[in-house]
């Protein structure tokens, strides 16, 4: 069990944080409608199966939608930054994240993004993207 607070230690979570910790990023998938869904839980939002595994991703997605808030205080104008952003992944699902290293405005609806799960000290190791 993880002795990060910031993580749930249930253990339907477990593989996915490990994961994560380790730079890997895992989609739940239905055994029975065979659909991927965002977050890990122990039913299928599409069909309620309980027959879920946890399937390496490809972490490739495209910006569905994003917004800019203002950069931390200490940031010099220009300074790269994150940006929230919800992803759709190649697999299906979309996701509320954040793009990491870019500014706002090099932004744009549709830009193609690649999950980097380097964890930071103090976080929670959780799917940031990137610009891919």
């Amino acid at each position: 069990m993880s002795t990060n607070p910031f993580i749930d230690n249930s253990p339907e979570l477990q593989p996915y944080w490990e994961a994560a910790a380790q730079g890997r990023f895992l989609l739940p998938r239905c055994r029975q409608c065979t659909r991927a869904h965002w977050y890990p839980r122990g039913v299928c939002p599409h069909c309620l199966s309980t027959d879920i595994e946890a399937q390496e991703a490809s972490g490739r997605g495209v910006v569905y939608s994003w917004t800019a808030h203002p950069a931390a205080p200490t940031a010099a104008a220009g300074t790269p930054h994150h940006v929230p952003a919800f992803v759709t992944l190649d697999e299906g699902p979309t996701l509320l994240t954040n793009i990491v290293g870019v500014t706002a405005d090099a932004m744009a609806i549709g830009l193609r993004v690649q999950v980097t799960c380097a964890p930071e000290p103090g976080r929670a190791p959780v799917p940031l993207f990137r610009l891919a």
